[in-house]
């Protein structure tokens, strides 16, 4: 435990990053690693649930989709070949605040995903049939998932802890909407968000900043951009818990509890990612230790804080043993947040969990693509890479106060909301 602090302590998180603007407003970051064979080219897109408004959720998912069956100069699943062909690998993905298109490739071609990207950024051809075809993929993606008990109760604990804002939403979209969506609102998505000014370009591996600049301009430069409407929403305050029922066909009961917290810009998002780590991280945690050792209460528990441009949740997700053990698993849960605001901690245990914090951490950026991928989150939802570099700093400082500080402000009643999923029919 002595070697892993001084280790924390010591480590140097000073990156080696250019950042650049081109002058259509594509925000440009480099990072080097000249022992890395390899580069990962990525765009983000601001775009995702979090923009779509009623009648059109789940429109940036399928244009995902979309960006992958061809441009005006590459068409059909040619993207994908070119990758592959040159021995690399690529795909994408969709959240609440971005999307995100990926490809890692030896570094001596390199400039082919630029070449691609940029293409897919203005050319992307949109062909009704091909909407038609997959837009059928991804309603049966979304009745997959009505299928899945985790992903019934994470809908629904989501569509009940927000009143109003776009987080309530699924980001694969209700399927009445994906119903209704037609081409021509997919072709005027693409044309709002698929633009320079709202997108950060990332590559990270054996790169010559002098000369990758170069190639960037070369393929996006000539790109016009406008401007992209600046969205911002709220949701009422918090006034009382909510609580939903819901049985499906299931064997094994689930609850969710989650409290309104906040965004991750606000300083007390520190001393809740070390509070996930005291409540959830390893088999030594304390939750772990009381319902699924002492107690028997459940098989599986995890939890912790959404990372949200705007107000998030620090959610609770328990696999409960049997439906007549629910109550008693509530209850153990309060009773942990409760101790925990009134006893303290001990120096030793909130030591550990800061250190398995950074550990945690330090190992998810074992590779280059995992370290891009850090940079431009935090850039697209902060404005502000360099709080890859911070995040370490802020843990390590977090004390108990902070702790005691965040459960007192967050973790009440007024702002808890409760989702239980229960078997339809009840065991004789």
């Amino acid at each position: 435990m002595f070697l892993l602090t001084i280790f924390f302590l010591w480590v140097d998180l000073s990156l080696p990053v250019h950042s650049y603007t081109l002058k259509n407003g594509l925000r440009v970051l480099f990072y080097v690693d000249t022992l890395s064979p390899m580069v990962s080219t990525q765009v983000w897109y601001r775009v995702g649930s979090y923009y779509e408004p009623s009648g059109l959720t789940g429109i940036s998912h399928l244009l995902e989709h979309m960006a992958f069956k061809g441009s005006k100069n590459y068409p059909g699943d040619l993207y994908s070949k070119l990758i592959l062909e040159n021995g690399g690998q690529e795909n994408a993905f969709t959240s609440e605040n971005y999307t995100a298109y990926w490809s890692d490739l030896s570094s001596d071609r390199y400039e082919l995903a630029l070449k691609l990207e940029a293409d897919r950024m203005k050319n992307l051809l949109l062909d009704s049939l091909e909407f038609e075809s997959e837009k059928k993929v991804v309603m049966e993606e979304r009745r997959l998932g009505e299928n899945s008990p985790y992903d019934v109760m994470w809908e629904n604990f989501y569509a009940v802890a927000y009143l109003s804002h776009p987080y309530r939403t699924p980001v694969i979209g209700w399927m009445d909407d994906l119903k209704r969506i037609r081409v021509s609102d997919l072709r005027n998505w693409y044309r709002n968000y698929y633009q320079p000014k709202n997108a950060v370009l990332i590559l990270a591996g054996r790169i010559k900043p002098e000369s990758a600049i170069k190639k960037v301009e070369r393929y996006f430069g000539g790109i016009k951009g406008k401007d992209v409407p600046k969205l911002s929403f709220s949701e009422p305050p918090p006034r009382g818990e909510r609580r939903i029922k819901i049985k499906k066909d299931v064997k094994t009961p689930l609850l969710m509890i989650g409290y309104r917290t906040c965004d991750i810009s606000d300083p007390d998002y520190f001393p809740l990612e070390v509070l996930e780590g005291i409540l959830f991280r390893g088999r030594s945690s304390r939750l772990y230790q009381s319902l699924v050792f002492t107690k028997g209460l459940v098989t599986d528990i995890f939890g912790g804080s959404d990372i949200e441009k705007d107000p998030g949740i620090f959610y609770f997700f328990a696999v409960v043993k049997e439906t007549t053990k629910i109550g008693e698993t509530e209850k153990a849960i309060y009773e942990e947040i409760e101790r925990l605001k009134t006893d303290s901690i001990p120096t030793k245990e909130l030591e550990k969990v800061r250190n398995q914090v950074l550990a945690d951490f330090f190992f998810q950026q074992d590779r280059i693509r995992s370290i891009a991928f850090s940079l431009a989150q935090w850039e697209i939802l902060l404005g502000d890479y360099t709080f890859f570099e911070r995040y370490p700093k802020e843990i390590s400082q977090v004390k108990e106060e902070d702790i005691k500080r965040v459960l007192r402000r967050y973790f009440t009643e007024d702002r808890r909301t409760v989702a239980i999923l229960l078997p339809e029919k009840e065991e004789k």
